[in-house]
């Protein structure tokens, strides 16, 4: 009869202590992630992070650099983030609505009108108070975002605005002037009196001037904004489109933004 042999001892293959410690710190850094998923740029996200608007595990999470594993939950404003694909979409915005880019919890949110959209949230490009209407852009877009934000060319706006009373000469004259809000110059492209109304409605076209920019130039001389509403949208218009409905954004449309 053959002797047995002696079992054999394998040593255990396991990461050193050192790399172990390297792998575990590793991970997506949690500015990347949220980007990643399209809620924003990274910088936005840093943001979002600071304002402690993200959480993972269950917990408020305001690190910068802090690194994500892939077994951690992150919820951004409540909602678990999940891998997204690029959702486009106009909307006619109703008055009565609010938008905002910051998230949080906001009663009569435009978020409402969208939920059959997608299974999670679309954040607008700007912001959007409730008394002001029309055209508004939504996606999930890390990437459009940021070159819509860093456009060269900017994002070509019109807007229609209706005033508490009729508007000067000299006031008309004033306003086609430079103005400093928010510590930025902003100019309009062209300001004329809506064909067909009365003294107290203007035609405004800019680029890059958000809805409460726009406001604040007008309070400036004088006069109050009691209907503004935005009409064109880089390009994009509210043909077809009625207030308070939204639609989904066809590939020329979105070619048309990769090129601005």
């Amino acid at each position: 009869m053959r002797p047995k042999k002696p079992f054999k001892k394998f040593t255990s293959r396991s990461e050193p202590p050192a790399k172990r410690a390297t792998a575990e710190a590793s991970g997506t850094r949690l500015n990347k992630l949220l980007a990643n998923a399209g809620i924003c740029s990274r910088r936005e996200a840093d943001e979002l992070i600071a304002m402690g608007m993200v959480e993972v595990n269950g917990k408020v999470v305001v690190e910068m650099g802090y690194k994500v594993q892939a077994k951690d939950e992150v919820r951004y404003d409540g909602q678990r983030i999940l891998g997204q694909k690029p959702i486009y979409l106009l909307m006619n915005k109703p008055k009565g609505f609010v938008a905002t880019s910051q998230g949080g919890g906001v009663k009569k949110s435009v978020q409402d009108l969208i939920q059959s959209a997608a299974p999670f949230k679309v954040p607008p490009m700007g912001d959007m108070g409730r008394p002001m209407t029309g055209l508004l852009f939504f996606t999930n877009d890390s990437k459009l975002r940021a070159k819509l934000n860093h456009s060269k060319k900017g994002i070509e706006m019109v807007y229609q605005l209706v005033l508490d009373k009729s508007i000067k000469a000299e006031d008309f004259k004033k306003l086609q002037q430079p103005h400093t809000i928010f510590g930025e110059t902003l100019s309009f492209s062209k300001l004329a009196h809506v064909q067909g109304g009365t003294k107290r409605e203007l035609g405004i076209e800019a680029v890059n001037l958000s809805p409460g920019a726009l406001r604040k130039i007008v309070e400036q001389h004088g006069y109050k904004v009691q209907q503004l509403d935005r009409v064109i949208w880089a390009g994009l218009t509210k043909k077809d489109l009625p207030r308070g409905r939204w639609r989904h954004l066809n590939m020329q449309e979105i070619n048309n933004l990769q090129m601005l």
